[in-house]
This record gives C-alpha cells, structure tokens and sequence, in this order.
C-alpha cells in the first residue's frame, strides 16, 4: 500500500525546471560530486574496448585496459584535441586522433611522433585526466572527482544489492539506446516515479493502471521503491516465466537511486535508465535492456531465447518512446504554469524526490 492516505503538495515550483540559476546549484549539488552509470561490461568485454560519451560537460573515454575498466578524460596532453569522437569501438592503444600521441593504461605517453621535437620530453612525463571508475553488477559507473565515497558507499547497500540481482550474469544485455529528452532531467525522473499516467500515455504497452492493494512503496533516505505482486502480461507471461526459470517470484520492482539511476525488474528482464542533465530544458537518457538468459536445462529458454529479446526489446523502446512524446509538452507548461501543483499518495514517490531535492539543493 501507499505511505501517504492522500494528497500531497508539489515541493518544486515550475521555475525550478527552467532557470538556469536553480539548474547549475542542481548541477553542483547533486551531480558534480557523485557517481554515474555510464556503460555496461557487455559493451567493454575485450581488452580496447570503448565508449566515449559527455557527462555534465567533461567528455569522457571508458576502456578496457586488459580486464580493467579504466576512464580517462577523452582530450589529449598535447594539444588538447578530443582523442576519438568515435560512440564505440576498439582501440588496441589510445591513440590521439589528430597527431598520433599514444597512452599506455594508466593514461601516461608511451609513444610521440617525432619525439626529438619535444627535447626534453620523458616516456610518461605527459599523461591523461583520470577518473574514478568501478562496476556493480554488470553497470559501470564513473566518479569525476578524485576523492569522495567508494561507489558501494555512495549507492548505500540497498541498491547495489539490486543492481547485483538485476545484472547479474544470468541477464544477458539485448539492447541500449541514447534518448535526448526536450525537458528538464527532473520530468523524465519523475515520470519513472508514478503510474497515474499509465492509462492515458501507455495505450499500447502497459495499458492499466495498478490496483492500490497491488502497489508498495518504499521511502527512503536515498532511494524510492515500487513493489507490484501482478507484474505486466497477465497469465501468458506468468507461465513463460515458470517455464523461464526456477522459484519466479512474480513481481516487478522498480528502485530509484537518487538523484537520476532507475532500475526496473521482472523475473524476465532488467532495465538500467540514467537521466542526464544537458542544460535547464535538455536532459539525455543511457538506457540499457537485460533479459534473462534462463534456466539452460528447459527447452523453453533454448528455443525462445532469441524471440523474447526482441519482444522484450520492442516492447521497453516503445515504452521509452510513449513517455518521451510527453516530455516537451509538460516543459512547456512548466514555463507557462501559474499553478503550485499537487500531489497524489499513487503519486508520492515524486513527492519524496521534489523533497530530497529541494533539501539537497537548498
């Protein structure tokens, strides 16, 4: 059941998702010293493996550096040129795209073109901007500042134990998708936090809304959390997943880490959303798709495995794509709104985010 028996005010007023001012005092407050998921192992499995991407302005170089994930900044100590503008790849050593500088792992010049140019130049006397990188489960996730709590630490042992069931090795990656969201990174956030939506956006995917008696809410310090015993699919689905796997325990939970990590989970699938600021009005979705691979002993999950990720693909990105179509409409009517806002109890989870917000940021 609900914590809250009724209505609730709107902590944030409307100008909190469209000045710039309130915007950067989010920024330093809730972003700059904390840790982000940014990848996935599956996307960094041989040693060179890649991703590059921009996380609050710092543009950023994840690798695999012989089983280490390491991260760098993506800009080289000669003459500051991005290292690659490449998403993904592999790169055997980082290497400059522009003059050919070369780094080892631990981010320091190991090869300079006409290095007799540079007298008195030392094999490792330049070096890259590193960063703070760990995993849990199989999500990576980045600090920009070079002192602060362990990711363990920060997360609290609550979701860290979560994200270890929800992307375990018995989830497979399927999919992942990049969304630019024309709003806040507080508008997709809270969408995430609430199904009163549900029967007016989701038409095609989860169509009902949730009974009261089906829905728990957890409210924490640091996280919200969501418990329906009737996950999405009805009998069909139920069955799959007994013939899925042993003990199901027939439920989907949804936790939101604060400030911007969301994970969903069913005994079928997994999904990682991290909301990303851009600016006051523009935010950016890293989303990442896990399906399990099943019970390896049944021949449901030999002979279905590759059907269900597609379904479970389509069915997420058509999520995804049903609550992004909202997103600009509401930023608009923030700037517009004369309205405070309210709050139901279906809706509390929101109102406990507006609040570590607002107590966050001051």
């Amino acid at each position: 059941m609900w914590v809250h028996p009724g209505r609730l005010p709107h902590v944030l007023t409307p100008a909190d998702y469209v000045e710039p001012e309130r915007h950067a005092r989010e920024v330093s407050a809730l972003f700059a010293g904390g840790w982000h998921c940014v990848t996935t192992r599956d996307a960094l499995r041989a040693h060179g493996d890649f991703v590059s991407l921009e996380l609050l302005d710092e543009p950023l170089l994840i690798r695999n550096c012989d089983g280490e994930i390491r991260a760098f900044q993506n800009v080289c100590a000669h003459r500051h040129s991005l290292l690659t503008t490449e998403a993904s790849g592999s790169m055997p050593k980082i290497r400059c795209r522009y003059h050919g500088w070369e780094y080892d792992a631990d981010g320091k010049t190991c090869g300079v073109p006409d290095a007799p140019s540079f007298v008195p130049i030392h094999r490792g006397g330049e070096q890259l901007q590193r960063f703070r990188a760990e995993t849990c489960g199989q999500l990576v996730f980045v600090s920009l500042t070079e002192v602060g709590p362990r990711l363990r630490d920060a997360l609290g042992e609550r979701i860290c134990t979560v994200i270890e069931a929800a992307f375990s090795d018995d989830f497979r990656q399927t999919a992942a998708w990049t969304l630019d969201h024309a709003a806040n990174w507080k508008i997709p956030v809270e969408n995430a936090l609430e199904s009163y939506h549900v029967p007016q956006v989701h038409t095609k995917t989860f169509k009902k809304l949730s009974s009261a008696r089906d829905a728990t809410h957890t409210l924490a310090p640091g996280f919200t959390a969501l418990e329906n015993v009737t996950p999405p699919g009805g009998a069909a689905v139920r069955w799959l997943t007994e013939q899925w796997r042993r003990e199901p325990r027939h439920v989907y939970a949804h936790h939101h880490a604060f400030p911007n990590l969301l994970v969903a989970q069913t005994d079928l699938s997994s999904l990682a959303q991290v909301v990303v600021p851009l600016g006051p009005t523009r935010s950016r979705s890293f989303a990442f798709c896990f399906v399990h691979r099943g019970d390896d002993q049944r021949w449901v999950p030999r002979a279905l495995g590759p059907v269900l990720d597609r379904v479970i693909g389509r069915y997420t990105r058509e999520v995804l794509r049903e609550d992004d179509r909202m997103f600009a409409g509401i930023q608009r009517g923030l700037r517009a709104s004369r309205h405070r806002g309210v709050i139901s109890a279906r809706e509390e989870r929101v109102h406990a985010f507006q609040r570590y917000v607002a107590e966050a940021v001051g």
